[in-house]
């Protein structure tokens, strides 16, 4: 009796040839992977960003210095600035017409050629022009016998101190004892003070400080048209001043209500 082979249970394969079971552990194992991979790459993005979140102070910091490096340190004028008493004459025709200046490119300087009188005499004296109403005349300031500054005319206004240099300047009269026009040490140190501060505000260059006799040619201030020498030394104390006062500045030294190097320069300015 003959027995029929018996046939074996094998997987059916499916279309790629492969058992079904076998295709099926690919799939799982592959998508396993994908799973890993996926994981892994949230886990990498996570890291980048908190490494990005925690560099980014620095990075500012960084800036932030550099920028301040690059700066230029800033400059206080006050450190310059001369004691000021505004006494602004009453707006008026005669004293301050209250017109505005087409920019401050002059610093003229003057005396007021009416000796032994004060500063606050001359300015009551400008602004009672308005009631006598028979000149024109007044100054931007009036520097005094004892050093004294009252300024009567705003900087950006027109006064009739520099005829036609008066749209386009500002003007110091000054105090002074005698005939001979000359300042006294309080008087000369408060101007050199005075027009340092002005001109280093307004950048008037050496130049362009000038006298009255320099636009018009009359014998003001008398002392400095007749003593050459003695304008140019003004000029130079000036000048000095100013760059004593940029060297300070710099080096950021704190000075109550000026540092000590200016207050040596403005005590050793010497007389004219």
């Amino acid at each position: 009796m003959s027995r029929e082979p018996k046939q074996m249970n094998n997987p059916e394969p499916d279309r790629s040839g492969l058992p079904r079971g076998k295709v099926l552990r690919y799939v799982l194992v592959w998508f396993i992977f994908l799973e890993v991979m996926i994981i892994l790459a949230g886990i990498g993005w996570m890291i980048f960003m908190l490494r990005e979140e925690a560099e980014e102070p620095i990075l500012d910091e960084d800036m932030t210095i550099a920028y301040e490096e690059l700066t230029e340190p800033e400059i206080d004028l006050d450190l310059l600035k001369p004691k000021i008493e505004k006494q602004l004459l009453t707006v008026n025709p005669y004293s301050r017409p209250g017109d505005k200046i087409d920019g401050v490119k002059y610093i003229v300087i003057h005396y007021l050629a009416n000796p032994g009188t004060s500063a606050q005499q001359n300015r009551d004296y400008f602004e009672s022009l308005m009631d006598l109403k028979d000149t024109y005349m007044s100054a931007n300031y009036i520097v005094g016998l004892d050093g004294e500054i009252l300024q009567c005319v705003p900087d950006d206004e027109i006064a009739y101190a520099s005829n036609n240099e008066n749209h386009e300047s500002i003007s110091i009269e000054n105090c002074h004892m005698d005939s001979s026009g000359k300042f006294t040490d309080a008087t000369y140190v408060s101007l050199v003070r005075l027009t340092a501060y002005l001109s280093e505000y307004y950048e008037i260059p050496r130049e362009r400080i000038i006298r009255h006799y320099d636009v018009t040619g009359k014998l003001c201030p008398k002392y400095f048209v007749l003593h050459e020498d003695k304008w140019e030394q003004f000029l130079d104390d000036v000048i000095d001043l100013r760059e004593d006062y940029h060297k300070e500045a710099e080096s950021r030294i704190e000075a109550d209500p000026i540092s000590s190097e200016l207050d040596v320069l403005i005590m050793e300015t010497e007389p004219l």
